[in-house]
């Protein structure tokens, strides 16, 4: 059964962003551990530490034009699009390799916490490529999470997720049964 819900944009593309609310892609890089609790139906079950590193945030220019590319041309051009450029950081758990990801972007909410947005294209396996699995239309990885100006946050991490994006939300479908969950968020570094 596939989920649907939708997000956010987290800037408004074209309607005058408040200065305030700018990347600052050269700010410096940022580390945050968290717990991944998996009871969907991809990926193994239970309960995983999960690392995040950021080295760049996603620059304005290529926000609107990423974002300017889903609306247009769709998630394919979108994919390539966001693949055609470097790797803004990271996500790990002990047992695994690194896997890179291309789009980093923050907020900041009116009581001060920060909500981050992150999105990749999914790990595929050969068989998966070369088969016409439904999946294959589900490429990304969409991580969401918000970290309050004190404490640990939560948030989320979904695979097999396709993009699509009407005015400023980003609506996210999911083939799984839903969203991995985040939490105990803390910033490492």
């Amino acid at each position: 059964m596939r989920t649907i819900y939708s997000l956010a944009v987290m800037l408004l593309l074209a309607t005058g962003v408040a200065p305030e609310a700018r990347q600052d892609n050269n700010a410096g890089r940022e580390e945050f551990s968290a717990i991944l609790s998996n009871i969907s139906n991809v990926g193994g079950a239970g309960l995983t530490p999960l690392t995040i590193r950021i080295h760049r945030w996603t620059s304005d220019a290529d926000d609107e034009r990423l974002l300017g590319v889903l609306r247009d041309k769709g998630q394919g051009a979108f994919l390539d699009a966001l693949l055609e450029g470097k790797a803004v950081g990271s996500i790990a758990t002990p047992t695994s390799l690194k896997y890179d990801f291309f789009y980093a972007r923050q907020s900041v909410t009116k009581d001060g916490s920060r909500r981050i947005m992150l999105i990749s294209d999914r790990p595929m396996t050969v068989a998966e490529r070369a088969s016409s699995a439904q999946s294959r239309e589900y490429p990304f990885t969409v991580i969401d999470f918000q970290i309050p100006r004190e404490g640990k946050g939560e948030g989320t991490l979904a695979q097999l997720v396709q993009l699509r994006l009407l005015g400023n939300i980003l609506g996210i479908e999911n083939l799984a049964t839903g969203p991995m969950k985040l939490s105990d968020i803390k910033k490492v570094k």
